[in-house]
């Protein structure tokens, strides 16, 4: 079952004057552990377990689990955050049995089962986001904090992108869209918005500047967006990418 909110958890051990937070962080290359501070939102202590082949998974996280530091905090919450593709749809047109086909209409190459995927529902932008999660690396981690709160990085990357449109000022041309893209090494997200309303989101594979650029150019084409009235803001494209999607797109904002 995806689990879409989180309660209180209490270890026992001997920081207990304050609570923390333990996000669990998982992607392709391994697993990542922050111990954050509920006061300031600090963090006190990371770990990296990489992870060189994919079957063996489970065996890092279980000892990663097994660590003994974790039981020196006392946890008000536990979150795992999973780095993969994912696709949204409007909360009003949500369905879980649904969850699996519209998946697989959108990442035709990803092997998924309807035991693999989750969701998180973003209740200010009216959305769900959808995507898969190993079934067996969620058992391990509920085996140890049954309450885990599960979502993953495009979901907290969709929020971040609709706390930047909230901020930018109504623009003087009613019909002007903003497109924000965060692009990484083998795949990019895009969230478009009119006027704070959230239009598209999304993942798309591609792992070169060419796939990048083409796959992008069309997302703008399919949404009939502006070349020049339009605003693109581009996370983590290298200064060729943009230089490229530049000539193409002429309203383009960089962010670090």
């Amino acid at each position: 079952m995806p689990v879409t909110t989180g309660t209180t958890m209490l270890a026992t051990g001997s920081k207990t004057l304050a609570g923390y937070r333990l996000s669990i962080c998982s992607s392709a290359d391994g697993f990542s552990f922050s111990v954050c501070s509920m006061l300031d939102g600090s963090v006190v202590q990371t770990d990296l377990y990489p992870v060189s082949q994919p079957s063996k998974a489970g065996e890092v996280l279980q000892r990663a689990l097994q660590k003994s530091y974790l039981m020196d905090y006392r946890f008000q919450a536990v979150e795992l955050i999973h780095d993969t593709p994912s696709t949204t749809v409007p909360l009003e047109h949500f369905s879980k049995s649904d969850m699996l086909a519209f998946y697989r209409l959108c990442f035709p190459r990803q092997q998924a089962s309807l035991s693999d995927m989750q969701y998180c529902i973003l209740s200010s932008l009216e959305v769900v986001v959808i995507f898969r999660l190993d079934r067996n690396i969620l058992r391990i981690v509920q085996a140890r904090y049954p309450d885990v709160k599960v979502c993953c990085s495009e979901a907290q990357q969709l929020e971040d992108f609709a706390a930047m449109q909230e901020r930018r000022p109504v623009p003087a041309d009613s019909q002007q869209r903003d497109a924000y893209v965060r692009f990484g090494e083998k795949q990019f997200f895009v969230a478009v918005f009119s006027r704070g309303t959230l239009l598209y989101a999304g993942s798309q594979a591609a792992d070169n500047d060419s796939d990048r650029t083409f796959l992008l150019l069309g997302i703008w084409k399919a949404l009939d967006m502006h070349a020049t009235r339009d605003v693109c803001h581009i996370q983590g494209a290298s200064a060729e990418l943009q230089e490229t999607i530049g000539e193409y797109l002429l309203n383009i904002v960089g962010h670090g």
